[in-house]
């Protein structure tokens, strides 16, 4: 076969190779063993048709492994467009996607919809949505932009965790075992940690248990770790210090009870803790520390049914139990104070997915419903005398979701998937003698969205969405409730039970090629939402000199943006290289603006590029990846003029990453990362820091690092 040179530079992106590459053009013939197409089939659940429409990035547990990805920082860290933002004490709270983060944007695992956040104030309670650990994971998929049939919050994008399965560590058939270690330290967090997974197959029975352990420090930043540094108040530079740890286990037990009948449990047990010396938070007359801790329980049974009848060709419907906790400890040593401030969410959550083939028809049904318990609690202790108070009032949450979609071949090159999708949550609240119940919030919505592919030729396609979205107002945005007298002035944050849910329309349209050298993609995309919840002052008055605030449906935002991505098989494509060679790129771009401020959106992240050349040698033995990554700085005029102050600068990061094994038994991975020792700030780590005083040094990220990790199984 005769070979395709290229005389392009490593720096250029794989996209940008490829659309030069004759590779590509649509005479081009197709080789042996192409990339693989998503081809969605009546016989599985696991891909929904909706996605046909979208951009969708899809890492699995080999890509976890050797990027030596411990948290959800990490999991993102080479996808523009998608950022994760961490706090030195609450850790890594929130993902965002395409400008959108929170509750805006739709997190489950293995189909459970994760806990919402939850973070009224600044200090001393806040909730982050990362209680999942990434040794437990089999693959996760990131859906950018609107997905109807995810329901409310799916408005920025989708985070699927799909946890790891007994038959990944198994032989096809008859009985087996499988018993792997593995030991990892990454330098950054001065972290170690463990991970022991079994799994067996006797019969129809299989089992998985996986146990990971993890103990860690506070993450460095650019300046190094806390060392003896005991520096005060805003001006730091050194990150407080912290002793962090966690532990998670995921246990399944299934059985193949005949052909057309699967059944099985699974238990999923989290739990980290942070203790930290919280000098920026402190002053020369008031020490404070923290001790954090996230817990997260479930305990779920699922049942598969293949048996087609006049219903469905496929069944599955699982039933979970989930409970997370969020308790956040403050200890100052002014006034001899604790303050004691937890979030407990527990859900009961059904839900049911159904697939009939009819025809050129494939249909997809199904619902979820969810039962909720919301409860906070504040404990607010000096000089030993305790008093209680909540933000918001005890609430139940009763969330019900009914969808269709059909994957329509309307020809042999067109397919169109119309979806529908109907809402109807409703909070009912308590009161106690702690706070008032302000008042129940229900409301309802129908949603509907069009996503199209059309295959120009055997390379080419093109694609698009078009659909609305909504998200439910969530407790802290309906039921906060604060007020606050001190001698220089009162002020009051007031509940409002009358908000409505945010709303969205979303266009999305783009070009794919594919074919044996390679895949690119390019999207470019457009989303109008409404209804956008905000918090708004209500004036001041004789009684709150300093005001009265409360949330309200504001906001009119746009954001709209470009993203491209590539990869190509650079063995096939230049003959002085040997098999195992790959290139791959992305850039992201987006822009947005609040329409009813006219100012720009602060969430958007700047434009960044990344660039990856991997190696595979054909034994499979070793190999290894270079990541540049570029990200433009954040501009003072893509900024709201109170936030102009935190403009940022461009940076650039070189990692290299590489595994190795010696034996079918047992793998080394080892990265080192920020090779150049960049000095630089993560947009979503600052963007909403409003103390001018504060030393921004302290949010940089960490210097030069590395990590390695080592698994023998047998």
């Amino acid at each position: 076969m005769k070979k395709t040179a290229f005389p392009t530079p490593l720096s250029l992106l794989a996209l940008s190779i490829m659309a030069a590459s004759p590779a590509f053009s649509a005479d081009a013939p197709i080789q042996e063993n192409p990339l693989g197409t998503i081809t969605v089939e009546a016989d599985s659940l696991t891909e929904a048709t909706t996605e046909l429409g979208s951009s969708v990035s899809k890492i699995k547990s080999d890509d976890i492994e050797k990027t030596l990805t411990r948290n959800l920082d990490d999991l993102v860290r080479y996808e523009p467009g998608v950022e994760a933002s961490q706090d030195s004490r609450f850790g890594i709270s929130s993902v965002n996607i395409r400008g959108l983060d929170g509750d805006r944007v739709k997190i489950s695992v293995d189909g459970v919809s994760q806990a919402d956040a939850y973070g009224p104030t600044s200090t001393y309670l806040r909730t982050g949505r990362n209680t999942v650990d990434m040794d437990s994971l089999e693959s996760v998929n990131i859906i950018k932009g609107g997905d109807v049939v995810e329901g409310s919050g799916a408005l920025g994008g989708v985070v699927k965790y799909t946890t790891k399965e007994p038959s990944s560590f198994l032989a096809p058939e008859g009985n087996d075992t499988s018993v792997s270690l593995k030991a990892g330290y990454k330098s950054a967090s001065d972290e170690y940690s463990q991970t022991l997974t079994t799994a067996n197959r006797t019969g129809k029975v299989e089992s998985l248990l996986l146990y990971t352990h993890r103990d860690g420090h506070e993450n460095e930043n650019h300046q190094g770790d806390a060392g003896s540094d005991q520096t005060v108040g805003a001006t730091r530079a050194s990150v407080d210090p912290a002793d962090t740890g966690s532990d998670n286990v995921l246990a399944k037990v299934q059985v193949q009870v005949n052909d057309t009948n699967r059944i099985g449990v699974v238990g999923e047990y989290f739990h980290s803790t942070t203790e930290s010396d919280l000098y920026s938070e402190s002053s020369a007359t008031d020490q404070q520390s923290s001790d954090d801790k996230s817990v997260r329980r479930r305990l779920g049974f699922f049942h598969e049914n293949t048996q087609t009848n006049t219903l469905y060709d496929r069944l599955k419907w699982q039933l979970d139990y989930q409970d997370t906790k969020t308790t956040n400890i403050t200890n100052r040593t002014s006034g001899n104070r604790v303050v004691d401030r937890f979030y407990d969410e527990e859900n009961i959550s059904l839900k049911a997915d159904l697939v009939k083939q009819l025809d050129a028809h494939q249909l997809r049904y199904g619902m979820n419903y969810d039962d909720k318990s919301l409860e906070n609690l504040n404990k607010n202790t000096v000089s030993g005398v305790t008093t209680a108070s909540r933000f918001s009032p005890i609430a139940d949450a009763d969330i019900l979701g009914l969808y269709l979609e059909d994957s329509w071949a309307v020809t042999d090159k067109l397919t169109l998937v119309p979806a529908i999708r109907y809402d109807n949550y409703q909070y009912t609240t308590k009161g106690d003698e702690y706070i008032e119940s302000w008042g129940d919030n229900k409301n309802e919505a129908v949603t509907a969205q069009l996503s199209a592919d059309f295959a120009i030729n055997d390379t080419y396609s093109v694609f698009g969405k078009t659909g609305s979205g909504f998200r439910a107002p969530n407790l802290d945005e309906l039921y906060y409730y604060f007020e606050n007298s001190a001698s220089y002035g009162a002020y009051r944050i007031k509940p409002n039970p009358d908000l409505k849910p945010e709303e969205s329309l979303f266009v999305e349209a783009g070009v794919r090629a594919q074919n044996a050298y390679g895949a690119a993609e390019l999207v470019a995309f457009y989303n109008d939402y409404t209804n956008f919840i905000e918090q708004v002052s209500l004036g001041t008055s004789s009684t709150y000199r300093l005001g009265e605030f409360t949330n309200k449906n504001l906001a009119h935002v746009v954001i709209k943006g470009a993203e491209i991505k590539g990869n190509i098989d650079l063995s096939k494509s230049i003959d002085a290289l040997n098999d195992g060679w790959t290139l791959n790129g992305a850039i992201a771009y987006a822009e947005g603006d609040n329409l009813e401020d006219d100012e720009p959106l602060d969430s958007i992240s700047p434009l960044s590029a990344v660039v990856g050349l991997g190696y595979d040698a054909p034994s499979d033995q070793w190999g290894g990846k270079l990541n540049l990554t570029w990200a433009s700085g954040k501009k003072k005029s893509d900024l709201t003029s109170s936030s102009q102050w935190l403009a940022t600068s461009d940076y650039h990061l070189v990692d290299l990453t590489a595994y190795y094994k010696p034996t079918d038994n047992l793998t080394f991975n080892a990265g080192l990362f920020n090779l150049t020792d960049e000095k630089y700030l993560n947009w979503n780590d600052i963007r909403n820091i409003t103390n001018t005083s504060t030393n921004l040094d302290r949010y940089t990220r960490a210097g030069r690092n590395f990590g390695i990790d080592a698994t023998l199984s047998f």
